[in-house]
């Protein structure tokens, strides 16, 4: 009895250890939202930055007061039991397969991976080394998000009948390479970018697609403007419209025959209201254990994603963002290049090509 009793404090005292965290890539989402996160948290120690750029992870790190930096991933299996992976799409798999099979768990940053093939062999690794695998699909932790899923759930708006999704603004992100605009490196433009969220909360409210049409402006390289027309499992119909060039809606609408839904698909913001516009409610997203309204933008968002991936490391439950849910968008993505048809813009109705 004694024995099984000291068994048992020990394992809660290395439950208790701080999770130590290297952080893989220390471009722009790293330095303005996984470390600042990361630093927050008295649940983990951050142990290591890995990039290629020396001066910037030397930067960094003193800045965190990281203890050691490298241009070499593999230091994260010395120094580290958890990895955060933020380096170009095309590097997720081949670096993320080599870290879940020496058994670190992973938070890889959206999209998952290239390919459905390679998530799939993201997933295979994480078995072999019994780690947990998470992706930054950080919407999910939008309040809005999931009160948007129970307002569909319960039925609220009836019968659906339609949906239009709107994402896009001139682009603005502060690269720190030009990987996001090389087809071999990024994989896609807007839509394997921007729309690996869109799709996902798509997927996530809407169920499985039946069938789609894909458009997009490339001619070529990685494309900044793309449509989709969808046909849902459930027979609903809509479209979604990504761009990099415009400034668009930025929100999701969602339409049955008693009540429209429309969900700010980038921060914590949502409305009911009744066909006729006569009544409805609008309003912030709210926990089901708090009762506290807070708006929730994109730098919100990184520290209950890692605090949710520390609690699956810890076997508290499982990830709300697994890599099976992930590979979902990852397929529609793939799927929706294999059958691209040309974008036709107003000014070029008679189909010539600039």
């Amino acid at each position: 009895m004694r024995d099984e009793k000291e068994q048992l404090a020990n394992e809660r005292r290395v439950e208790q250890r701080p999770i130590r965290v290297a952080v893989i890539g220390c471009g722009a989402i790293a330095e303005r939202g996984h470390l600042p996160a990361l630093s927050k948290l008295s649940s983990c120690a951050i142990a290591l930055l890995v990039d290629k750029d020396l001066d910037r992870a030397s930067r960094l790190a003193a800045q965190y007061k990281v203890p050691a930096f490298s241009d070499r991933y593999r230091d994260a299996l010395k120094y580290a039991n958890a990895a955060i992976l933020a380096l170009p799409h095309h590097l997720h798999a081949e670096i993320g397969c080599a870290l879940l099979q020496a058994g670190l768990h992973l938070l890889v940053e959206k999209p998952m991976a290239m390919t459905a093939n390679e998530c799939d062999r993201m997933l295979a690794a994480a078995e072999v080394g019994q780690a947990v695998l998470a992706v930054g699909l950080m919407r999910r932790f939008l309040h809005s998000t999931h009160a948007a899923r129970w307002v569909l759930q319960q039925g609220l708006l009836g019968q659906l009948q339609r949906f239009d999704f709107q994402e896009g603004n001139v682009f603005n992100w502060p690269m720190q390479s030009d990987f996001l605009l090389r087809r071999e490196t990024a994989g896609g433009g807007v839509l394997f970018d921007t729309g690996a969220h869109t799709l996902d909360l798509l997927l996530y409210w809407l169920g499985d697609v039946a069938s789609f049409e894909y458009y997009d402006d490339s001619y070529g390289g990685v494309e900044a403007d793309c449509e989709l027309c969808l046909t849902m499992a459930s027979g609903v119909q809509g479209t979604v419209q990504l761009s990099r060039t415009r400034d668009l809606r930025n929100t999701a609408i969602i339409k049955g025959d008693r009540a429209i839904l429309e969900v700010n698909l980038r921060r914590n913001w949502l409305s009911v209201r009744s066909l006729n516009g006569e009544s409805g409610l609008v309003g912030y997203g709210l926990t089901s254990d708090s009762s506290e309204m807070v708006e929730q933008q994109f730098s919100d968002l990184f520290k209950p994603q890692i605090e949710d991936w520390f609690a699956a490391i810890r076997d508290e439950h499982p990830s709300a963002v697994p890599g099976t849910a992930a590979r979902r968008s990852v397929a529609l993505i793939e799927a929706c290049y294999a059958q691209r048809r040309q974008l036709e813009f107003p000014w070029n109705l008679q189909g010539v090509t600039p």
